[in-house]
């Protein structure tokens, strides 16, 4: 059976969140990455290129200034 247009648009349609989460997941990989090299990137925000510093693609993620998971304050008293 052939499959017409629209079937593959319908498919498409219907597995746009998945592929979208794993476009997230490459860029994010992808940022991280080059911070974690030192390497600043540009993106557009406005119609104007800006660079962005690895401190503030940490920051995107809730990374400290090392790339590396922020620890998790303890809820239990007298742990400080």
């Amino acid at each position: 059976m052939t499959k017409t247009t629209s079937d593959i648009f319908d498919r498409m349609m219907r597995l746009r969140p998945e592929i979208d989460a794993a476009h997230y997941r490459a860029n994010r990989e992808a940022l991280l990455e080059h911070a974690r090299m030192g390497r600043a990137v540009c993106e557009s925000r406005d119609g104007q290129v800006v660079w962005i510093q690895p401190l503030e693609i940490f920051a995107r993620y809730g990374l400290d200034e090392f790339g590396r998971e922020k620890p998790v304050a303890s809820a239990e008293p007298g742990n400080h």
